[in-house]
Formats: structure tokens, sequence, C-alpha cells
């Protein structure tokens, strides 16, 4: 799947890279969740997608925290409507 790089409309630069940041691991797990969708999987292979798919839940868990909303919502505020 070709993905089109578009830019965000951010102010604020740190909030930006993390978008962007997020925006990629985010493609990250639909391909690891679509690679476990193929049916004829061996266990090493599946044990090697679960393991990626692992790091990146916990990635984004820890991407997604108080900080990460803290810069969305003073964000918000700047909106004019």
């Amino acid at each position: 799947m070709q993905l089109t790089e578009r830019k965000i409309h951010i102010k604020n630069s740190t909030l930006n890279t993390l978008i962007i940041e997020l925006k990629e691991e985010c493609q990250n797990v639909l391909s690891l969740i679509n690679q476990l969708e193929i049916s004829e999987l061996s266990d090493r292979q599946k044990g090697k997608i679960l393991s990626e798919l692992l790091v990146s839940s916990i990635y984004l868990d820890s991407h997604c925290n108080k900080d990460f909303q803290d810069l969305i919502s003073d964000e918000l505020e700047t909106l004019q409507d």
C-alpha cells in the first residue's frame, strides 16, 4: 500500500512531531495486524509478528501519555472556533 505524505497543520512543533511519529507507529500496527490475517503462518512467524506488536503497543501506550494529551489540549485551546 502506497501512503501519501501530507503536511500536518499544527502550530506546536513538538506536537507535530509526535503526531507524525504516532501516525508511523499506527501504520506499523496495521501492517502487523494485516500480517496476522495471513492464514498460513508458522508459529515462528506468528511469534515474530506478535513480538513486534507487543513492542508497538508498549510504544503507543507510552507515546500517548498525559504530556501528549496536554499538548493536544493546548492546541485545542488555540483554535478559534
